[in-house]
């Protein structure tokens, strides 16, 4: 508001983008069950389709080196037959991308999240809303021409109210049994050293450490969840020189400790990263991770091995196709289940979930303020250790968006989670 107040030369900084959208979506397996077991609703038809309505504002100002900036993004989502699954989402982030001379620069941000967590992540047939609050601080000086420090602190609280079945509790195949958990929260709180060598452009290499520390809350009765502890080192490095590919690199090892001695894991950990412009309408891009995170819905832990490949075709200045394709090697120790006498039970086997996503997405834009986005999917994930953790799932959509903007917001420092 004191923007649009300020005189006219204030506001030549002031790029702003205004978007409303609707979305079309069916999915065959809307709450990616495995075949044969039963909806909430009873039957096994699983598919259903959801019309949603969204809208998003994006602003960044610039005042000499500083760009401050805020995003909101707001969308309702109506079901077809799963009303149940009605809900609404948004995104609310804002902050300041500062820069001191030549020396200092950082980032300083805030960001609010409220989504439906996937089926694709969560093993349940109830809807459960993730709202996410997060802060995030760097800054990062040029010690000398060739060596630069950064330091990132965050802090992140994740609120997952529900009433699903934990993987753990015993349960009926074919209708699951329910234990209500009110409110429950993971608090993390990190911290982020690292020294990196600059004198080669283009080039940089360096070593970073991290020190995490999280605890659950309101986990209800009779469920063991301690706090924990978790540090990594690792090697970076980023390679540019061709202007044609870009690699992006880090690799280490991380160790994660509870206080009870429950759910201690460690193992390598990063990410590698290759991006390779082949003409000038296309380009190709891969990129390995492997982490150590929470698995919140059952307040333990996992491992998470991902690989990722993306062609991005722009055939003309109005159409771009991106073909993709994810694998994810899940890993959650001590969270195994079997079937016995015709109910699972926990049985401190390690679960393994491999699931498997292609994915194709055409992007057309036949005048500036129109974009219409067609796109398809397939889903699979088959499971070891685990009862019912097996599914297959297509989607098929299409975005319209009707959009206005002011200006090219310029890109912001990537904040590297």
């Amino acid at each position: 508001m004191a923007l649009l107040a300020s005189p006219v030369p204030a506001l030549a900084e002031l790029a702003l983008t205004v978007a409303g959208d609707a979305q079309y979506q069916y999915n065959t397996n809307v709450f990616d069950l495995q075949r044969g077991f039963q909806t909430p609703f009873g039957g096994t038809s699983y598919g259903d389709s959801f019309i949603a309505y969204g809208g998003k504002l994006d602003a960044s100002y610039l005042w000499s080196q500083q760009q401050f900036y805020a995003t909101v993004v707001g969308t309702d989502y109506h079901y077809d037959r799963f009303s149940e699954l009605d809900h609404n989402e948004y995104t609310l982030d804002g902050g300041w991308d500062w820069k001191v001379g030549r020396l200092w620069d950082g980032v300083l941000d805030v960001t609010r999240i409220r989504s439906m967590v996937s089926f694709w992540n969560l093993v349940g047939t109830s809807l459960v809303i993730q709202t996410e609050q997060r802060e995030t601080g760097k800054a990062s000086v040029q010690a000398t021409p060739d060596w630069r420090a950064e330091f990132t602190g965050i802090t992140r609280k994740v609120n997952q109210p529900q009433s699903t079945a934990n993987p753990l509790t015993v349960t009926e195949p074919a209708a699951p049994a329910t234990t209500t958990i009110t409110d429950l929260t993971l608090t993390e709180t990190s911290g982020q050293a690292a020294v990196k060598y600059t004198g080669t452009a283009g080039v940089t290499a360096g070593v970073s450490a991290t020190y995490l520390k999280g605890s659950f809350s309101n986990v209800g009765p009779l469920v063991v969840a301690p706090s924990y502890t978790q540090t990594s080192g690792a090697l970076t490095a980023t390679d540019v020189v061709t202007g044609l590919s870009t690699f992006r690199g880090q690799i280490g090892y991380t160790r994660r400790s509870s206080d009870s001695g429950i759910n201690n894991i460690s193992g390598a950990t990063g990410e590698l990263d290759y991006q390779r412009t082949l003409t000038g309408k296309t380009s190709v891009e891969a990129d390995l991770t492997r982490q150590i995170n929470a698995y919140l819905t059952n307040d333990a832990s996992e491992i998470d091995s991902a690989a990722a490949l993306t062609a991005t075709w722009q055939a003309t200045y109005r159409i771009g196709v991106v073909l993709g394709y994810t694998f994810t090697y899940r890993q959650l120790p001590h969270q195994g289940n079997t079937l016995v006498d015709g109910v699972t039970v926990g049985n401190g086997t390690q679960q393994m979930e491999y699931l498997n996503m292609p994915s194709l997405t055409v992007t057309y834009a036949p005048v500036p303020w129109l974009i219409l986005k067609p796109y398809v999917n397939y889903q699979t994930r088959t499971s070891q250790n685990f009862v019912g953790g097996n599914f297959d799932a297509t989607t098929v959509g299409v975005l319209f968006t009707l959009q206005w903007q002011r200006g090219v917001i310029p890109p912001r420092t990537p904040l590297n989670y």
